[in-house]
Order: structure tokens, then C-alpha cells, then sequence
């Protein structure tokens, strides 16, 4: 269900605001009428209006005071200025404060609709375009919490190959801080016996069923990091997933490589071997793991 849209309307010449009014109020808005600026600040402190029709001369104070107000008050009422001026300096300032359009005494009542519809598209255009950049702050705001939050080490490369951006799973799984690797090549943190491996898929160039999937690599992890304390290994098994990004869509000529986004996925759990220490009982010293470990020792592997 909408509502009608709500006008003030300040003026204080009785005649003007009374058919002013009547016009109004035929076309099914809800209309208000006050004389003076006092007024206007009383009312203007109850209710929100969709639009002010404002009289430039009137009793207690200049118009452009009253639209300071007004704007500061409520902020998307839209303004009209009605003048009985010769000159037009006064509508062309109020203008110049943002009001929406004026109307010069006397003014036909074609012209007195249109004005208002048109002021009041103008409003609605601005309330939904206000509504779709919030809606697409909270997008971007739940997608960088998703990234932020995922499992999987997400990361974006330049066109050289140097770090741009990595997710917060870098420091869990590798210790590194994320701010750490920005600006650092991805080599940083590829295992030597992978980086001629790796050159080809890390900073992927191609898209779509072309890009790389399911490439096995190792990571360094950072030196000291708690995840790897008890292990006779130092590096994390991941699957790479990256695919090339540009400055247009792939199939346009001109096209210009602009880096590599990509996520790894952590596939160590089956491949890293635990050192336990002697066992009393068996006079074994080591066992290797191969199993994935229960709940209880994967808390040696949150941060």
C-alpha cells in the first residue's frame, strides 16, 4: 500500500495558500499549510514531508533561512521556492541551495502540477537509488565476510604475479599475516620443488573451462608457525583453483590481462605425518598418521 505524498506548503498570504490547498488536495496529496518560518519549524519537527512549497518573503524570516532548516531537519524534502519577485536573483540562489525548481507569481495551475510531479519522481528516483547502493554495500559487506571467513585461502594476483590480496585463512593455515604477502610474488609461498609447476597455473591467464582446477601444490608455511610444530613436514598440501581476470569480457580483442584470482583448498589432512614421541608400550618412536586426526587433535591445527 503507498501514501499519499505529504507537502508543506509556506506561504503567508492567506488567498494563495488556501487554493494552493484546495488544487492540492483534489489531486490526492496530503497537504499542510503554515504562514510563517515558526511554523514551518514546529510542523517540520512532527512530520516529514516529501515536498515544501516555499513562499520566499514571509513574516519572520528570508526563505533561504527556512530551507537551511529544512534540509538540516529533513534532509530529503524536496523544495520548491514560489516567488512574486521581478528579478529572478532570489529563485536563482535558492536554486543555488538546492532547491529543486521555483515558481514565479502567478503561475498557472498546469504548471503547478507539473512542477510537483516532477519533484516528486525526482525524490522517488533518489530514495531507490539510495535503496540499491545500500542494498549493494550490504552485498559487497556479506561477500567480504564470506571471503574473509572461508576455509579455503583466497587470494588475487597483479598481472606480475605479486599478491593483491589474501584472505584471513592464510594466517591460520600458514602463519603469514595477510599483509605480509601483499606486494610479495606468489612464489613466496610455493615449496621449491613446485615453482616451475606452479608458474603456469598460480597466475592463470586463462578462463572459463580452460582455467586451472584441481592443480596439487605445496605451501611454505611461515617459519615458527604453531601448526606445524609437531610435524616432521613444513609445508601445506592445497588444490588450486585460478582463473585469469581482464579489463573486458575474454572474447574482446583489446582485452588487457589484469592478474589471476584463486582459491586453495586445504589437502593436507591425509598427508601430514604426526611425530607422537616414544610410546612405552611397543618402544615404537614414531607413528605415522594417515588417518584424519578426531576432533580432539585437530585443535592443534586452530589458531
Amino acid at each position: 500500500m503507498s501514501f499519499p505524498a505529504k507537502i508543506l506548503i509556506v506561504d503567508d498570504e492567506p488567498r494563495i495558500r488556501d487554493s494552493l490547498k484546495l488544487l492540492l488536495d483534489e489531486q490526492g496529496y496530503d497537504v499542510y499549510t503554515v504562514s510563517s518560518g515558526q511554523e514551518a519549524k514546529d510542523i517540520l519537527s512532527v512530520y516529514q514531508f516529501d515536498l515544501a512549497l516555499l513562499d520566499m518573503i514571509i513574516p519572520d524570516m528570508n526563505g533561504h533561512q527556512l530551507m537551511e532548516y529544512i534540509y538540516e531537519k529533513s534532509p530529503g524534502t524536496m523544495v520548491v521556492i514560489i516567488t512574486g519577485h521581478a528579478s529572478l536573483d532570489s529563485a536563482i540562489g535558492a536554486l543555488r541551495r538546492g532547491a529543486y525548481d521555483y515558481l514565479r507569481k502567478p503561475f498557472e495551475f498546469e504548471e503547478l502540477l507539473k512542477t510537483v510531479q516532477n519533484a516528486l519522481d525526482q525524490k522517488k528516483l533518489k530514495s531507490e537509488k539510495e535503496i540499491i547502493n545500500g542494498k549493494l554495500e550490504l552485498s559487497e559487506e556479506r561477500y567480504r565476510y564470506l571471503v574473509q571467513n572461508s576455509p579455503d585461502i583466497i587470494y588475487t594476483l597483479d598481472e606480475n604475479g605479486n599478491f593483491t590480496f589474501v584472505s584471513h585463512a592464510v594466517k591460520r593455515l600458514l602463519g603469514y599475516e595477510p599483509d605480509q604477502l601483499i606486494g610479495k610474488h606468489f612464489s613466496t609461498i610455493i615449496h621449491d620443488e613446485d615453482i616451475d609447476r606452479a608458474q603456469w597455473v598460480f597466475n592463470e591467464r586463462r578462463t572459463g573451462e580452460r582455467a586451472a582446477t584441481g592443480v596439487q601444490l605445496r605451501l611454505k608455511a611461515a617459519q615458527g608457525h604453531d601448526a606445524f610444530r609437531s610435524c616432521d613436514i613444513r609445508h601445506l598440501a592445497i588444490e588450486l583453483k585460478a582463473t585469469g581476470m581482464y579489463d573486458k569480457p575474454v572474447l574482446e580483442p583489446d582485452k588487457v590481462y589484469l592478474g589471476t584470482h584463486g582459491v586453495m583448498t586445504n589437502r593436507s589432512w591425509n598427508r601430514i605425518r604426526y611425530i607422537w614421541g616414544p610410546t612405552v608400550s611397543s618402544g615404537i618412536s614414531v607413528i605415522e598418521s594417515v588417518l584424519r586426526p578426531s576432533s580432539s587433535r585437530l585443535k592443534k591445527w586452530k589458531p
